[in-house]
């Protein structure tokens, strides 16, 4: 049990120390707003792509789509944003807070910490993981979010199908994955220098994404709203991932499997949701608050996860 537990602590723990130095280090004004956006913009638009494809240009692509998981995948995120989203109308009289506490609730920060915690748990086999649920979940977060924050808005603005099909395709991780895809299946060879390069670039991603996710977080201090923030987190790092793992569990599901639904249920909300709501017009401090708490409290809920999966034989 011992080996266990230093076994989840040792996925866990380096990530969550390189979010505390990114928090320390702009606290602190080692770096500026200027580097954390340009950092973030890099990630994403470079590092995280590029990542992606380097994994899918070197599988079988044939081996990584697994209908079955892709099917479960796209039906239980389907099933938990209309539950989160039916259930909470309910309760959230305030269109603002709603939005805002809806998107806190079921929206996953996978990219920027899903896959680098799936790849310390699984490898080259938690990669191949974290590329369907990049290909087939983010898709969805994105277009769910700009659903529900359109609907909760005041604002008035209008979201047509267009728009939303746009914001998918543009997706720099969805043209990373569909590039490395096209290269797998023509069998294609990088140039050494190609290839090298992107390698560099591919291990500069997950210390960079982390050390920003972590210095992008922002406490707005407690306000009479903060209930919802802490309800919401309480969903996203504990109810969601119970869900996900118990419906994966009974559906089959075992091994990298599980570790990529624990990773995408379990991981806190995510930090371009708050600019989504922003943008949208959505209530910012319930946004911000529920990225803050998730995060920090992820730390605890997915080690403890990780810890009784092994103990139960779920993870091998």
């Amino acid at each position: 049990m011992l080996y266990d537990l230093i076994f989840s602590l040792n996925i866990v723990l380096p990530l969550f120390l390189l979010i505390i130095l990114g928090y320390g280090l702009k606290r602190f004004a080692f770096f500026n707003d200027g580097f954390l956006r340009g950092g973030n913009k890099f990630v994403f638009y470079i590092a995280l792509p590029v990542t992606l494809f380097r994994n899918l240009y070197m599988s079988d692509i044939g081996e990584l789509l697994d209908l079955m998981f892709i099917a479960f995948l796209i039906g239980m995120t389907l099933i938990v944003f209309l539950v989160i989203w039916g259930l909470s109308v309910i309760f959230i009289k305030d269109k603002k807070i709603l939005g805002a506490f809806v998107q806190g609730a079921f929206r996953s920060n996978f990219a920027l910490l899903g896959i680098p915690l799936l790849f310390n748990m699984a490898g080259e086999a938690g990669l191949a993981r974290a590329a369907l649920i990049v290909t087939f979940v983010l898709p969805l977060f994105n277009i769910f979010s700009i659903l529900v924050l359109a609907g909760c808005s005041d604002s008035g603005k209008k979201v047509g199908p267009l728009t939303i099909a746009y914001t998918v395709i543009k997706n720099p991780l969805i043209i990373g994955i569909a590039l490395g895809m096209l290269a797998s299946v023509s069998g294609m060879t990088l140039p050494n220098i190609i290839d090298h390069s992107t390698s560099y670039l591919a291990n500069m991603a997950t210390p960079l994404a982390v050390i920003c996710l972590g210095a992008g977080i922002v406490f707005k201090g407690f306000d009479k709203k903060f209930k919802y923030a802490v309800v919401a987190s309480i969903l996203k790092v504990i109810i969601l991932p119970i869900i996900f793992i118990g419906a994966g569990y009974a559906f089959g599901f075992r091994g990298y499997d599980l570790a990529a639904l624990l990773v995408l249920a379990g991981t806190p909300s995510a930090i371009v949701g708050y600019a989504m709501v922003v943008q949208m017009g959505g209530d910012e401090y319930i946004a911000g608050t529920v990225i803050v708490i998730s995060t920090l409290a992820s730390a605890v809920t997915l080690t403890l996860f990780i810890y009784t999966m092994r103990i139960l034989g779920l993870l091998g």
